[in-house]
């Protein structure tokens, strides 16, 4: 079978490029499902020694994440799986157009499936304290992207979901047409969220001081959210790592959240702050400028593999799911306008 050929290829690969950058002699390789990243692969390897190592293989993000991951396993001990480094002493590596990289495997439920209890959110608060805390030297900082405040990247594509959700073409197949469907529901809520997320990121491009910027992890929802035992929690995934105000993790967290469907509740965000420190005092336009670039993300993303001709019924069906989330009443819709405008 062709699925039986490719994970031979991919077993063979892999064991090939661990063993010769690594020094890592592989036993097992498996495929590890699940997460939206569509640039990214994860596998779970397991050596000779009985040893397991989480292997991404990545065309997006930045290598960056690797060093502010690395930092904060070394300030903070079980805050994340520490990266393991080559022979030569890198994070990565380069094979076929990707990045590589080797992480120790983190074992626990992720906090979408089990929620933190409460020590594990003030531990989750104290988490994002010590990584909005680490001192980057040069460069490490120079390695890690800059908040620019420009959402124009995904400005475009939204444009371009838009246009095609708005065009007379009859739709292409009942996911579409059910897209368009939701979408136009919602389009002038999905317009002001366009124009806020532009009009904001000129004011806060002018005013916002440079001291301000910190490691950020860039993602950190409750699906990047490991709990590795009794109020211990950890990080993974920092793809999205970013030099950027305390805002653009917290943003995560204050106000519900970004995951419709496990909104952080207020007794949650009241043990997060206990952990973070003065997360009360977050800029709230920095907050909103967040959100709205993270609504046109997640529904323009998406949105077009709904209308990819290529993508099976069930991958379109799943990515369906994550537009109306954002869409939803305890959305990030919501959340980005407000209950005034939404009413």
């Amino acid at each position: 079978m062709d699925v039986d050929r490719d994970a031979a290829a991919t077993r063979r690969d892999t064991a090939g490029l661990l063993a010769a950058h690594y020094g890592i002699a592989v036993h097992d390789v498996a495929p590890v499902a699940g997460g939206a990243d569509l640039a990214a692969s994860l596998l779970r390897v397991t050596d000779r020694a009985g040893r397991r190592f989480a292997v991404k293989r990545t065309s997006g993000g930045s290598p960056g994440g690797l060093v502010v991951a690395a930092a904060l396993a070394t300030a903070c001990p079980g805050g994340t799986p520490r990266p393991v480094r080559t022979r030569d002493g890198r994070l990565w590596v380069k094979a076929d157009g990707s990045r590589v990289s080797v992480s120790e495997w983190l074992d626990g439920p992720v906090a979408t499936d089990v929620t933190p209890d409460r020590h594990g959110w003030e531990s989750y608060g104290r988490l994002l304290a010590h990584l909005h805390a680490l001192p980057l030297d040069a460069e490490s900082r120079r390695l890690v992207p800059r908040e620019r405040f420009d959402p124009g990247h995904w400005v475009r594509v939204f444009d371009r979901v838009d246009s095609a959700l708005g065009g007379d073409l009859s739709p292409a197949t009942a996911h579409h047409a059910r897209l368009a469907t939701e979408w136009g529901r919602h389009r002038s809520a999905l317009h002001a969220v366009r124009e806020r997320a532009l009009s904001s990121a000129d004011r806060l491009a002018r005013r916002v001081e440079a001291a301000r910027f910190v490691p950020c992890h860039g993602d950190p929802h409750l699906g990047n959210v490991v709990s590795t035992g009794p109020g211990a929690v950890a990080l993974l995934d920092f793809d999205d790592a970013v030099l950027a105000p305390p805002e653009r993790d917290l943003m995560f967290v204050l106000g519900g959240g970004v995951l419709a469907d496990l909104p952080v509740t207020p007794r949650q965000r009241e043990r997060f702050q206990r952990g973070y420190g003065r997360a009360q005092d977050a800029d709230a336009e920095l907050l909103t400028y967040y959100r709205c670039v993270r609504v046109l993300e997640d529904v323009a993303e998406p949105a077009t593999v709904v209308l990819d001709a290529a993508a099976t019924p069930a991958l379109r069906e799943t990515h369906l799911g994550h537009v109306r989330s954002v869409l939803s009443p305890t959305g990030l819709l919501a959340q980005a306008l407000g209950p005034d405008f939404l009413r």
